[in-house]
């Protein structure tokens, strides 16, 4: 039931992109065809993520999706990467647009319940630190990110960041290969592009 609710979640972002040819139409197919495996345990979790990418993607963000699972399995927040739209916001990385949406609507700390968030790509300095501060249990990332991700460099945090860090699991989710793959490409679709777009800036 549980991965029912969540593949019919990730087909409604993928009705909203645009069938035809290109990366995007490739990567909106594959998604739309796969069938998370029951032998990785958060496969359909990190599925998700990758439909919420792609829909980053196509709204020319950056290409990573997250959300936010409570202790029951429930997805209670979900979001992508809106960097440059709906305008420019420098702060609104995915993990980022999905503790705001969480947070915004509980002022209390802390919530009932043990959260974790799945993101797409391993999380940045500024989003790891936040989520070190959040009351969120255990962080899975589902793409390494050599270039940019901070989970593997922990231990370069600042002493204070990183003892709350440690109070939390940041590790690679249980996904099948295929799937990693695909957040790892889908977040390569326009890196470039955007990356010196900020440059720019």
């Amino acid at each position: 039931m549980r991965d029912k609710v969540i593949r019919e979640l990730g087909q409604q972002h993928l009705q909203k992109l645009q069938s035809g040819v290109g990366v995007i139409s490739h990567w909106r197919e594959f998604l739309a065809d796969y069938q998370p495996l029951a032998q990785h345990p958060d496969d359909a979790y990190a599925w998700l993520t990758c439909a919420l990418a792609l829909e980053g993607v196509a709204s020319d963000n950056f290409g990573v999706g997250a959300i936010l699972v409570d202790a029951g399995g429930q997805v209670v927040a979900q979001g992508h990467n809106q960097v440059f739209h709906p305008y420019f916001r420098s702060d609104r990385h995915a993990e980022m647009v999905v503790l705001d949406s969480w947070e915004d609507g509980r002022p209390q700390v802390p919530w009932p319940g043990w959260l974790t968030l799945f993101t797409s790509v391993e999380s940045c300095p500024m989003c790891l630190v936040r989520l070190a501060c959040a009351d969120v249990g255990r962080v899975l990332f589902v793409a390494e990110d050599a270039i940019g991700g901070m989970v593997q460099r922990m231990d370069s945090l600042p002493p204070a960041w990183l003892a709350l860090a440690r109070t939390k699991t940041f590790a690679q989710a249980q996904c099948s290969p295929e799937v990693a793959h695909a957040a790892g490409q889908i977040f390569q679709i326009n890196l470039q592009e955007l990356n010196a777009r900020l440059r720019r800036k």
